[in-house]
């Protein structure tokens, strides 16, 4: 038997693999990346005479960082100078360059970074569980005794004796203990409901506040939501309710604060990712390349951006046969 040349061999490995690969497209995951970017007291950048941008000097403050619910390495490593250096590249892209003398710089760029604790999880939910336990308390104890409360005593038509009196009254005070014990629970119940939706929608205000995502939910909360204009406006609230890594930026007049001692904003811009699936130092590069095309303007409304994530899938392998490797003769 003649043996396949190595040639051959590779030619069939070959055939093999491009037979059996497969792009899942349709099973890839989208990754929702949100863009907010407001100006601020009349801020327009100014450009040169032929309009284009003019370029512009700043330095760089930390603003600060928030861990989110618990400790996330992906976070953890990456610190405020390496955010710096990733911003910087794509600052110098729409014409924002570090000041060479800090004192001349036409901004200050505050930078905030994290991830973003929803209103839905942790305490909240735990002091909504204690509130539901309370009202599965109240009616335990409102019907425990006697029948459902207000139901009639039957002993209420037998003739009273001294002993059936004083069992009666002993019973009655029991009644009441309980009847009040009861309440005690509902109030208690009612009070930590409450506050846990207190709890959550302060933090969905907060968050919505931090993304940008505030006007947007106000525009999408309208009668359109019954009448199956689709689902935009929950999923916004999804998004706030969601653990988010987040980046902002925010542009001050840095010689307004210097010679004037005002702290005057210009603009602000921040980017977010679903942290669901998601890492951090993966993602930042792709969120500060989004953001970046918003520097120094109002992007009007949230913008959210869907990116797919494609899967490769081998099938089953399968052998094609063995191709050869060597020239045809010519007729």
């Amino acid at each position: 038997m003649k043996t396949p040349s190595l040639p051959k061999i590779a030619a069939a490995v070959c055939c093999l693999c491009l037979a059996n690969f497969v792009l899942a497209s349709d099973d890839a995951d989208s990754v929702v990346t949100a863009v907010f970017s407001r100006s601020f007291n009349n801020y327009e950048r100014p450009v040169r005479s032929d309009g284009s941008p003019e370029v512009q000097t700043y330095v760089v403050a930390k603003g600060g960082y928030t861990p989110g619910l618990g400790s996330d390495p992906s976070m953890d490593d990456v610190k405020f100078a390496g955010i710096v250096r990733v911003l910087g590249k794509y600052l110098a892209k729409q014409g924002y360059y570090p000041a060479k003398d800090a004192r001349k710089a036409d901004l200050m760029l505050v930078v905030h970074w994290g991830k973003t604790v929803p209103g839905n999880q942790g305490t909240q939910q735990n002091i909504l569980d204690e509130g539901v336990r309370g009202f599965e308390a109240f009616q335990r104890l409102g019907n425990g005794i006697g029948g459902k409360p207000g139901a009639a005593d039957p002993r209420d038509d037998v003739p009273p004796t001294a002993a059936t009196f004083g069992e009666k009254q002993a019973q009655d005070q029991v009644e009441a203990a309980v009847t009040e014990a009861a309440q005690e629970e509902m109030v208690q119940g009612t009070y930590e409901i409450r506050f846990s939706q207190d709890m959550r929608i302060a933090a969905d205000t907060y968050n919505a506040n931090l993304l940008g995502y505030t006007a947007e939910l106000k525009r999408r909360d309208n009668p359109s939501l019954y009448g199956g204009a689709g689902t935009a406006y929950y999923d916004l609230l999804a998004d706030v309710e969601s653990e988010r890594y987040y980046v902002s930026v925010t542009a001050y007049d840095f010689q307004e604060a210097v010679q004037h001692k005002q702290k005057k904003g210009l603009w602000r811009t921040v980017t977010s990712i679903d942290a669901r699936g998601n890492r951090f130092d993966e993602s930042l590069t792709a969120m500060v390349d989004k953001a970046s095309h918003y520097f120094g303007r109002d992007s009007e409304r949230l913008v959210r951006q869907f990116d797919y994530t494609p899967h490769v899938s081998f099938g089953d392998l399968k052998v094609l046969g063995v191709v050869d490797g060597e020239p045809s003769p010519r007729k």
